[in-house]
Order: C-alpha cells, then structure tokens, then sequence
C-alpha cells in the first residue's frame, strides 16, 4: 500500500508537470507566458505576440537591441508544418526586418571555434523553407549599408546538402563608404599571391537565383546591375557557377555611348593548393564583345582575350601569379581600329591598321616593344614605333620614331618616381606638320630640337631647357627662334638666350634670373605684312626688366616710323613706358602719333598720357582733326576699390561735337562697380546714363534717359540715306542678374517726324505725327507695344514679344485702325509724273508667330471705298472692296471692283507659302470697262482662273469681249517686229529672256458684235469666237476666226465697203491668215461692175491684188475701182483717172487733221474721203453728232457744186438720208447683203 501510494504521488505529480507543460506549449496564453519570460530574462529582447500561439502565423512585433547588433522586425509570421515539405517545414513572411552589426569590437576567434569551421555542418533532421518573404530589408554591417525590396525564396537543408531552390529579388541597394584618399605609397614588389584552400561547411546548390535590378553605390559613383540569373553550386571540393545574364549601367560613364554592359559567364575554381581556374567570360556593349578566357593554375595562367565589332583585338598571355613580381609573357595584336569623328581635323578620319605589342619580363623587369600603323586620311599615312624598359620605379623609352606624310621624329625620354619626380626629354622634328595649324601655314617648313630635364621632390623642383630651337621657313621669310635657361622653385636662374628672328625683324633678351632679376631686350622691327601679321611696321625700341622678382621694374621705350594695316596708316609716333610695382606701381606712360590716318579720316597730334601710382593717376587724351578729342579722367585705388572721375570729355566728329555736360564719377572694386549718373550734350540734344554692378551677386542695373533729341542733330550720320526731323524724348530701364535679363523698361516718344528720302530729282516725305514705343521685359518675355499716328500711313498700333528663355519663338501682332489711302496719290503723282487719284480705307488685324524666317501669319485686312483713278491705268474703279484673310500660312483673297463706267470684277482664291508656294484665284466679271491705252476701251465679262503650283503657273478659263472700241491713228513705237534676217552692225543683238515662271493657258475667246475697230483706215465691227492655248517651252498658239462686220476700208481714195472679211487664226496668235475683199460702192459704180481689193495669206506675208465682177484687165478694175467707170479712149478720162489716184493719196494723209479738228467743233468719228466717179467725183467730210445722226459735206473736184447730207440711223440697215445742194432730197435707204451665188 505505501509503494503504491508513492507510485501514486509521482504518477500525479508527471501528470501535472505534463498537463502544465501542454498548457504552457500548447495554447495561446502558455505562449504569451513563454514571450513574458524571454523578455524578462533576455536583456534587450522586447517580443510582441498577437492574438494566437507561436509558430502558427500569429503577427510578432519583434525588437533586440545590444552593443553589438540592433534587430528588429515588423509583422513577423512564422508558421510551422511537419511532415510537409520536409520533417519541419516553415513559412517565414515580415513586413520588414532593420539590423545593424558592428563587428569591430568581435574577438578574434579561438582554436576550438576554428575547428568547428572546418567540420561539416549537419541538419538534426529534414528542415524546409517552404516560402520565405521579407517586403523591405535594411541592414547595416560596420559602414555598409544593404536595402533589399521584395525578397522571396524557398530551400531545403537535410543533412550536409542545402539547396536553394529559388531565390527572387526585386531590388537591392548596397552603400558603401567613401574611401578616403590615401597618400600613395611607393609599391617597389609585387608579392606572390597565396591562397589557402578555403572551408565550406556545407554543400550548396543554387538553382534559380534572380535580382531584378541591384545598385551598388559608392560616393558619386552608381553602379546598376539588371536582370541577374544565376546558378552556382559550391563545397569543399570546388565552385561552379554560371551567370546567364547580366545588364550593367555605370552613371559614372553615362557621357560616353556606351551605357549598357551584357555580361554572360561562366566557370570553376577546383580548390587545391594550385587553385585551378577555368573561366569563361563574354562582355557586349553597343555591338561589340569582348571575350575573356582563363584556364589553368595560378602559377601558370593562361589568359586570352579577344574583342570583335567595331575595335577587333586579341591578347594572349601567361602569368606566374605564385612568385613575386609575377613573372609573364604577354602579346597584344590589334587590326582595322577606326576612330571616325572622334578628333578634329586633320584627324577626322583617323584609322589604326594594325597594332603589335610583345611584352616579357616581371612587373619590376619588363621590356616591352610597341609597332603602329595606321592613317590619318587616305594619303596620310603614319607609323610609330617604340622600346621601353621599365620596372615599378621608372620607365624609359628609346629608339622611338614617329612617321607621318614629310614628317620624322625622333623621341628618347626617362622616367623616375623612386625619389621624387625626376625625367629628362630629348627630341628632334625634322618637319613640323602645318596641316596641324590653319590652311594658311600649309606651304611652312619648320623643323624643331628639344632637350630638356625636369626633377622634383615634394616642394623643391628644378628645370633646365638645355636646348629648344625652332627653324626653318615661314610665309617665305626665314624664321629662327632659340630659348636657353634653367629656374628652380626660388625662380633662381638664368635666362642665356631668347631670340626670335623672322625675316628682317629681330627680338632679343638676355640676363639673369632670380630674386633679383636683370633682364636686357632689344626690339627691331621691319615687317611687310603677311599672312602671319598683315600690317607692314617699321619700329626699333628697348625694354628693361630689373628690380626683385615679386616687385620687378619695366622700362621700355620704342620708336614706331609707321605702321600700315589696310586702310589704317600711323605714322612717326613714341611709346614711353616706365612701370616700377616697387612704388606702388608707378607709371609714366606716354604716347605720342604726330598722323593716324583711316580712309578718308586724318587725324593729327594725338597725345595719350597715364601718369601717377595706385593712389593717384591721370589719364589725358587729345587729338586734332577729323576726329577731335579732349578728355581728361583722374582716379585712384582706395583700399579695395579703384574711385575714379570723368572730368572733360569732348569729342568730335567732321564738325560734329558730343561734350560731357558735367563731371561724373565712376567707382570698381572686385564686389561692385558703379557709373554714376553722366549727361552728354549733342548739338542740340541730351542724354545721360548711369549703371551699377554686384559682382557677389552678379545683379547689376542701368538707366538711360534721353530728355531731348532733335532728330536733325542725327542727320549727318545718316548721309544720303534719309534725312530727320523732329523731337524724341524717352528713357529705358536695365536690370539683369547672372547675365541674364531680369526687367527692361522703357518708352520712346517721338512727335512731328519727317522722314525725307531723294530719289533722282524727287524727294519723298513721309509724315509721322506720333510714335510711341513702350518696352518692358522680364526674364522669360520682352515685350515692345507701339503706336503711330500719320497723316500719310493713319493710325497703326502692335505688340511684338520675344521670349528670352526656352523655345518659344517670338510673336508680333499689328492692327490697321484706320488707314487711308488718299494721301497716297501725291505721292504716286509725283513719282511716276501722271496725275493718280486713289481713295479708299484700310483697316485689319494680323498676327505673326514661329520662326523670323518662315513664321505664321493671321488675321484679316479689309480695303473698303477702292477708289483709282489715272491715265496711265487701264482701268476706272470705285466703290470696289477687297478683304484678305490670313490662316497660318495661307490667305483667302475676296475681292469686288467696281468700274466706274459700268461693270464689276470679282476676285476670289487661296494663296499658300507652306512649303512650296501655291495658288489659286478666280476673276468673275460682268461688262467690266478697262482701257489699256488711250483710244482703246474694252469691256470684258471674265471667268477666269488662275492658278500656281510646283513652280507652274496656268490660266484658264473664258473671256468675253461684249463691247469694244479701238482707233489708231498711228503706229506704236515697236510694234513692228525687226526682220529675222535684218544684221545691224556695231550692235549687239539681246535675245529677250524668257519666262522666269513656267505657264500654260487655255482660254475661250468670245468678240461680240460690238466691237469697233478704225485703224489706219479700216472702220469695222469686229465678232467671232478664238481659242487660246500656250504650253511651257512654246508659243501662244490661237485657233478659230475673227469676221468684219459693217466694215468699211479707205484705200485709194475710196471709201470701200467690206465684202468679206476674215481674220482666221491656226497656229501662233501673232501669224494669222488673212481673207478680206472690199468694193467700192455699188451706188457709184457704172455698168454694174464690182471692183475693189483682195487682202489674203499670211500677215507676215499677205498677198494684195485688185479685182472685178466680171473679170477684166487690172487697168480696167483699177479705173473702176477709182473713177466708177471703165477707162475711156481720150486723154481726159487718163487724167481723171491720174487726178483720182493723186486725190486719194492726198485724202490719206489729210485725214487725219480733218479728223482731229472736227472733234475739236464736237463731231465725233470725223473722216476725209472722196465720193463718187469721173467728172462726179466729190471730196466728202463726214462725223457723227450722235451715234445714230451722220452730217457730211461734200464739195466736187472738177465743179464747184457743194451738198450737205444728214442721215440717221432708224434701225440697224434702214437709214433716213436728207440732202441739200443743187437739188434737196430726202432718201429712204436699206442695207442688204446679197450672194449671187446662192441664186
């Protein structure tokens, strides 16, 4: 009983132990206690446990803190499974996890800790990461900052084997600390390298790790790494690894073309005690690759690398890194190296052929021999070729020659850093290359020697140039030029030699150099001018350089007999400079040019003189001549700033005199400058400015005032240009900052201007009663609003603003409020000497915008009551419009003219600039009168259109002519056409240029039946119909026929009537085919004899006979075409006939007075002419009182009986005729066409 007693007690006393123990694992409030007790008894540790148990996905606020690391993490689930993806399986997230190490204060390991690092490391059991993942991870190690977004994986670890299954990152960041900079150390032998086979605790397989995008950065310097894929695999054996693809952007090389790196590797390190390596690594960048291979152990490494695209190369080499120095042998080869556009000319195009180095040696005992070929352009070869011998203290280079087009250098120099700096140069250029310097030097052969050393050591260095002399030709005059000295850091030395002979002219200086300097020049000078220097001088002078060097004394006195350059002549003139900085830099300067002249200008006795020291000096200027001065300015430096006044100043000009009203003070410093407020006075203008200037800020302002200017006081300026009147006052405002504009204020206002202009014998004024001009500006915008008012222009006003900043482009407005033309026709008048009357008013609005050279153009301009009237136009209107409306770069022209004898002209189109220039107008018109000369008066009803594009223009269309009138009373000057065949001698013949503008036309021609022609003879209505045509390269081309109608033809004495007349057209408009027959009154002719003449054939050519019904001999149709009867059998009847013919020709050339004179009493259409036959024959003058009322008087050749007719015109054939004489009669007549033909 008492054994089971105790049994029983104990059995309890587990089952309370375990029940407790359940609680306390197994349920939410036994973990919590669990939380309670770590955070009691873990000093830092705060645990924060939501609403659940441990390890069941239940949120932990979690936070450490001690001196060697900070954790802390935020919404921490961790949730386990067992027996899932392996015997503990677990899911890991966190909203984000902060940790900072320092691991600087760590021990050092011990022995036992090391060797539990050699040992493998084994999982108690199968434990999986089935999903891990962190949103936002920063991590701080000592000063290296890493930010990790996104991370996910998910790996497995059963025993020694930990795979890696996935890991995916979507963007990390490592900062690391700038490294300070470091004084160099001398480095005199590389170690070999040694390596210990590293311990690898586990087997590790990574089969897909991704990061998106990684930045490393490190001061200013970003490295960007994209799109990783790796896959590496690593234990105590060796290291693989393979690295599909990675995408590298360096900001720090952004400058260069190059911006994305492709990189793909891939290889293993066997570890070992030789440390096998083979490796395989491929670069490309802007389609090119470059390719690096490593195979072997370290101690013979065999590395090739090859480049191919654009720059093809390979390297091959072998590298012993296990002794010092490392030991190697390597070859470099580089073929078709092409730097096109990478340098200035001459080496725009420069290209390496083939590049070839051999190296051998150890790091601190190498030779190395370097072969180039290559060229600069196609026939500009070059080769360079070198031996060096050098080691980690010093180099040096022999045996080096360069060759390129006629040129050949030589080149030896050393090279030490051991002790300081030291190296000597020694060179040798038999032909300088002038291809280097402007195309002018191309013909120079100059040829150059250096030799010289340099040693330095920390603050002390010594130079010495042995030797340095250039010689050889220039511009065709010998040049020499030679330098010998040798300074230390205490500018100790000695100058032996400085010379420079080119041509006749010669510059020397010599002496001693140090802390007191005695150095002795000669300057002889006598140069005509060159390419080098254009002027032709001729001068001799001396210079002097004494005293210490921090506070040397110059002296130099020079003589100038002339110097020409173009137009600029200065003769006979003294240069006297003495400057010691020792006192306060006193300066006596002084010079004195007895002539200058420029062109035509001739100025004499010119004196510029500065005097004093930095406290005090004077600066005196005068001349005499054309250009006169006297100016007078005083100044002096008090303590930083330079106080200085202007106290006369007068200048002139050809008589033209400007002169300084008042003294005015100026100051400088390096913090500001400032001009204070200085007038000026011009004849019978002024104006005055001041200005100032922050050089801390860089913020300066200006102010100009122009109180009054007299536009005259301008005009000698301006010469035959234009000549001024008027006032004009006005005042602008400055304010910039940085150089750049910050406000400009400012107005103008000018009254009562006249601006004249002489053409020829003509003078032109242009009135403007006011313009006003105001400006204001900032820094993005300068805005200039205007108006002007003027009798002859009207009222105009406008904006133009121009941006300052960006790329908008400047804008323009304009606004016609009222503009009349009337005052206009004076001025036409005058200048084309005919009486012009135009009128109207023009008022619009249009904009401009874009670029000055093409900009774009809107708005509308409006021309209202269109009013012209002149002898010398050939047309009428009034009460005629036009609008033109502007779109961009188009225009929509409308237009209505009003004739102001009746008729009206519609104009209408779009003209286009865009591009190539476009058009299209049409003229619409109704019995629109136009008169293109005198005498001639046309009334056309048009319906045209013209149109212009690609560079060809064609107008088609109709044309109806419905009234005409047309009298030519003699011949124009040139309207008869020189014959082909005509030569005349001692002129030149001038073919007429053609067309500028390629053109077609076809147009339908239509004369009405109104159409009146007398011409030189001829009385005849004229109608029918042509067809007009014109190909570009050919002539105006007519077809179609104009008839008389109603004519009558004077020839001979006889007022013939027109039969038949046609003018037919079929070929060029300027060759027609005649057809007109015309008889002499039936009325008056015996026997029923139809007699009269035959024009036919070519214009050009026409064919002119006499003829007759019935036929008969030409000397009897001529006796009845100028007596009306047949040619009788006596003597009288010859003589009437002789008597007819003279009397004809004397009515021909008589005519035309009678004509004039009878318009003169009032008749119009006044003619001369005979009437009758034989011994009835009548001289007759005849003229129209009225279009339709006829009066003729007619007094007989071989009678004195005379007659007085008047006739009216009932219809267009029946006329009423009464006549008074020896016999009154009164007629009733009828006009007929009759064919016999037809019958």
């Amino acid at each position: 009983m008492l054994l089971f007693a105790r049994f029983k007690k104990v059995l309890i006393s587990i089952a309370a132990v375990v029940v407790v123990l359940f609680c306390i694992l197994a349920t939410a409030p036994g973990h919590q206690l669990i939380v309670f007790f770590a955070n009691k008894s873990v000093a830092g540790l705060n645990v924060e446990l939501g609403k659940g148990r441990l390890l069941s996905g239940t949120p932990i606020e979690l936070d450490y803190q001690s001196e060697q690391l900070s954790f802390s993490a935020q919404e921490l689930t961790v949730s386990l499974h067992w027996f899932s993806c392996a015997t503990i399986c677990l899911d890991i997230a966190a909203q984000k996890l902060h940790a900072r190490v320092n691991t600087t204060a760590n021990p050092e390991p011990s022995e036992k800790e090391l060797e539990q690092q050699d040992s493998m490391l084994q999982a108690p059991v199968h434990i999986g990461l089935n999903s891990f993942f962190v949103e936002e991870i920063d991590a701080t190690i000592n000063a290296q900052q890493v930010l990790l977004s996104q991370l996910q994986s998910s790996l497995s670890w059963r025993e020694e084997h930990l795979t890696i299954d996935s890991l995916a990152l979507s963007k990390g960041k490592l900062s690391l600390p700038e490294q300070p900079k470091q004084p160099a150390e001398l480095i005199t032998s590389i170690p070999a390298v040694e390596l210990n086979v590293p311990t690898i605790p586990l087997d590790i397989v990574a089969k897909d790790l991704f990061v998106k995008k990684f930045e490393v950065v490190q001061g200013v310097q970003t490295t960007v790494l994209d799109n990783i894929s790796v896959q590496t695999q690593v234990n105590s054996e060796k290291a693989t690894w393979r690295v599909l693809a990675s995408t590298m952007l360096n900001k720090a090389i952004t400058h260069t073309d190059i911006q994305e790196i492709t990189l793909n590797s891939q290889g293993s390190i066997v570890w070992s005690d030789i440390w096998q390596v083979q490796t395989s690594n491929t670069l490309e960048a802007a389609r090119n690759q470059l390719t690096l291979n490593a195979v072997g152990p370290l101690s013979q490494l065999q590395v090739i690398l090859t480049t191919t695209g654009g720059y093809e190369s390979g390297f091959e080499g072998s590298f012993n890194l296990t002794q010092d120095n490392w030991p190697f042998q390597a070859k470099l080869e580089a073929q078709q190296l092409k730097f096109a556009n990478w340098f200035h000319p001459p080496f725009e195009f420069l290209a390496v052929n083939q590049v070839e180095l051999n190296a051998i040696g150890t790091l601190n005992n190498y030779a190395i021999q370097i072969g180039v070929e290559g060229t600069t352009a196609p026939d500009g070869p070059f080769a360079i070729s070198s031996k060096l011998q050098g080691s980690l203290v010093g180099v040096s280079m022999t045996n080096t020659q360069l060759q390129w087009q006629d040129t050949l250098a030589n080149l030896s120099a050393q090279l030490g850093w051991e002790s300081g700096l030291s190296g000597n140069l020694d060179a040798q250029i038999n032909k300088i290359p002038m291809s280097l310097l402007p195309a002018d030097y191309e013909n120079a052969q100059l040829g150059a020697k250096i030799a010289a050393d340099l040693a330095l050591n920390n603050d002390l260095w010594h130079a010495n140039v042995g030797r340095l002399e250039l010689n050889g030709q220039l511009f065709g005059k010998p040049l020499s030029a030679i330098a010998k000295l040798s300074i230390n850091q205490d500018l100790q030395g000695k100058l032996s030699q400085l010379s420079l002979d080119y041509g006749a002219s010669k510059v020397a200086m010599s002496g001693e150099l140090g802390k007191q300097l005695s150095l002795n020049g000669q300057i002889k000078i006598e140069h005509t001018a060159d390419l080098l220097l254009p002027a032709d001088i001729t001068m001799r002078g001396d210079i002097t350089i004494s005293g210490a060097h921090q506070t040397p004394k110059v002296a130099l006195t020079t003589h100038v007999s002339d110097i020409k350059y173009e137009s600029l002549l200065l003769k006979d003139a003294l240069l006297d400079l003495t400057l010691d900085s020792a006192l306060n830099w006193e300066t006596n300067a002084s010079l004195r040019a007895q002539n200058i002249q420029h062109a035509k200008l001739n100025v004499q006795d010119v004196d510029i003189s500065l005097q004093g020291d930095l406290s005090k000096h004077a600066l005196q200027i005068t001349s005499e001549g054309d250009v006169e001065a006297d100016i007078i300015a005083q100044g002096a430096w008090v303590g930083q700033q330079w106080r200085g006044q202007l106290s006369e100043a007068r200048l002139g000009y050809l008589n033209n005199k400007i002169m300084l009203i008042e003294p005015a003070k100026m100051a400088a410093s390096q913090a500001n400058a400032q001009l204070d407020k200085q007038c000026w006075k011009f004849q019978g203008s002024r104006a005055c400015i001041s200005a100032k200037h922050d050089f801390s800020t860089n913020q300066g302002l200006a102010d100009i005032e122009i109180s009054q200017l007299l536009l005259k006081d301008v005009n000698p300026w301006l010469g035959d240009v234009a000549t001024l009147q008027g006032l004009a006052k006005g005042a602008l405002s400055l304010d910039w900052l940085s150089g750049q504009l910050n406000h400009a204020d400012g107005q103008l206002h000018l009254q009562q201007v006249k601006v004249a202009t002489t053409e020829g014998e003509q003078t032109h004024v242009l009135p403007i009663e006011n313009l006003n001009t105001k400006l204001t500006s900032t820094r993005e915008l300068a805005s200039i609003d205007w108006q002007v008012n003027s009798s002859m222009l009207g009222r105009l006003k406008g904006l133009i603003e121009v941006p300052l900043t960006g790329q908008s482009q400047p804008k323009a407005s304009l606004e016609i409020v009222h503009m009349s033309l009337e005052p206009l026709s004076a001025v036409l008048s005058k200048s084309l000497k005919q009486a012009i009357a135009l009128s109207g008013d023009i008022i619009g609005q249009v904009t401009l915008a874009g670029d000055l050279r093409s900009p774009t153009i809107n708005g509308q301009i409006n021309v209202r009551d269109l009013a012209l009237t002149s002898s010398i136009s050939p047309v009428a209107i009034e009460s005629s419009s036009l609008d033109i409306e502007l779109n961009d770069r188009q225009a929509i022209v409308l237009g209505k003219l009003q004739a102001q004898q009746g008729g009206t002209l519609s104009l209408g189109g779009e003209l286009s600039w865009d591009g190539m220039p476009t058009a299209s107008i049409t003229a619409k018109g109704d019995d629109f009168l136009i008169s293109p000369q005198p005498n001639v008066e046309v009334s056309i009803s048009p319906d045209l259109k013209l149109e212009y594009r690609e560079k060809r223009a064609s107008l088609t269309g109709s044309l109806q002519i419905p009234f005409g009138r047309i009298e030519v009373e003699e011949m124009p000057v040139g309207v008869v056409q020189v014959s082909e065949d005509q030569i005349i001698v001692d002129e030149k013949y001038r073919q007429q240029s053609r067309s500028p503008i390629a053109y077609d036309i076809d147009l339908d021609v239509t004369v009405g039946d109104d159409f009146r022609v007398k011409a030189f003879g001829l009385d005849s209505y004229i109608a029918g119909q042509l067809d007009v045509t014109k190909l570009p390269a050919s002539p105006l081309l007519a077809s179609g026929e104009l008839s008389l109608q109603e004519g009558r033809y004077r020839a001979f004495g006889q007022d013939l009537l027109i039969k038949t007349g046609v003018i037919g057209f079929n070929g060029a408009l300027d060759r027609p085919y005649l057809n007109v027959r015309a008889i002499r009154n039936p009325e008056v002719t015996a026997n029923d004899v139809e007699a009269g003449v035959e024009l036919a054939g070519s214009i050009s050519a026409p064919r002119f006979s006499i003829y007759s019904q019935p036929a008969m001999d030409q000397s009897q149709a001529l006796a009845y075409l100028l007596n009306g009867e047949p040619l009788g059998e006596g003597e009288n009847s010859n003589s009437t006939i002789l008597t007819q013919l003279l009397l004809s020709q004397g009515l021909n050339r008589s005519e035309g007075l009678v004509s004039k004179t009878g318009e003169k009493l009032g008749f119009k259409d006044v003619s001369l002419g005979a009437r009758g036959s034989g011994e009835s024959t009548k001289v007759e003058v005849s003229g129209y009182l009225t279009p339709n009322v006829q009066v003729s008087y007619r007094v007989g050749v071989f009678d004195s009986l005379s007659e007085v007719a008047v006739r009216y015109r009932v219809f267009s054939k029946l006329y009423v005729e009464a006549t008074s004489g020896l016999y009154d009669s009164i007629d009733l007549l009828y006009k007929f066409d009759w064919d016999p033909d037809s019958q």
